[in-house]
């Protein structure tokens, strides 16, 4: 078989597995391209007096316990990332050619996202989404567990309702989002209520 038809049998095999892909490793890809465009949008937020940054890892999605920020994006070093918080459980695994994790702190707040290093790499990572039931977290608004549902929307007046077949009496969800300058997905974050009282908080980046 000759070089070029050597060449070219890699670069349809290749070709194949990328074919191959699922969508998670579709959404990663997206989520690093929303991260490239972070400096602009913010340079673009800060131009424009009273507007909200809506990029994927700015401060209004992020979560702050005893006056430490941690937002969507990335994060250097291992775990806790200067909350203080030990974790219970550390789980990495690897799906569709993207290397995963999940770290629950010892409050029960639960931190998802890819490991940049692949699966040799147990610190550094981009972290996709956050899930909290602890009062100690608080939104940049200044929400937190606990919090009755009027005064959370009377914070959030953009946030809107969702209603699903798995909704239970009583419980309500509502979502805040925002759509990056660069439009790539949307960042989010979900209110869970049940008697009328916010049980738990999950912010989180869907790419477009």
């Amino acid at each position: 078989m000759g070089l070029h038809a050597v060449m070219g049998f890699h670069v349809m095999e290749y070709m194949g597995r990328m074919v191959r892909k699922t969508g998670i490793a579709v959404v990663a890809a997206l989520l690093m391209l929303a991260l490239m465009g972070q400096a602009q949008s913010r340079r673009h937020a800060a131009a424009v007096p009273g507007t909200v940054d809506a990029s994927p890892w700015s401060e209004e999605f992020s979560l702050t316990r005893d006056n430490v920020m941690v937002r969507l994006g990335t994060q250097n070093g291992a775990f806790p990332w200067g909350t203080g918080l030990a974790s219970t459980s550390v789980d990495f695994w690897r799906s569709a050619g993207q290397d995963f994790f999940e770290i629950t702190g010892e409050d029960g707040t639960v931190f998802q996202g890819v490991r940049r290093g692949g699966t040799a790499d147990t610190s550094n990572g981009l972290l996709l989404g956050m899930r909290t039931a602890s009062p100690d977290w608080h939104t940049r608004r200044g929400v937190g567990v606990g919090m009755p549902m009027g005064d959370t929307l009377s914070l959030y007046p953009e946030a809107t309702a969702e209603y699903d077949a798995h909704r239970q009496a009583g419980t309500y969800r509502y979502t805040y989002s925002g759509t990056p300058e660069n439009g790539s997905g949307f960042s989010r974050i979900s209110f869970v209520f049940e008697n009328n009282t916010l049980v738990s908080m999950d912010i989180s980046h869907v790419s477009g």
